[in-house]
């Protein structure tokens, strides 16, 4: 019976130390992120078309916890015909957008997401004819 007991206080003593482990290192900026969609519309500077299948590529920096370095997360999307894109799980704060199209100049920089359902909105300019 005291065998028993003692295994049983070792498991539990064991469990709350993982757990303590699991909270003290998991980042304190993630957990407590406020997330929210981030709509992203390109469309050509000069005649105003929207543009097909512009390579949309959003990053953002997650603070490391305990013993953890930083992190920066990244993900990539492809704008629809109506030339509209979308990021599903963003959290608010200072983002990086760099969004690239054939026969378009690159277009990058920095953003800061502050509401729900931010609308970013960017005009992508031919290159100048080289003589």
């Amino acid at each position: 019976m005291r065998q028993t007991l003692w295994k049983q206080s070792r498991l539990v003593r064991a469990g709350m130390i993982l757990a303590v482990v699991v909270a003290v290192c998991m980042p304190v900026s993630l957990a407590a992120a406020q997330m929210t969609t981030v709509r992203v519309q390109v469309n050509d500077a000069k005649t105003g078309e929207p543009i097909f299948q512009a390579h949309l590529t959003l990053r953002y920096r997650v603070q490391g916890g305990f013993m953890r370095r930083p992190q920066i997360i990244s993900y990539t999307a492809k704008t629809d015909k109506s030339g509209k894109g979308q990021f599903p799980v963003v959290p608010m704060g200072t983002i990086t957008l760099m969004v690239t199209a054939p026969d378009h100049n690159t277009f990058g920089k920095e953003f800061k997401i502050t509401k729900d359902e931010q609308l970013i909105k960017v005009e992508l300019r031919k290159p100048h004819e080289v003589l």
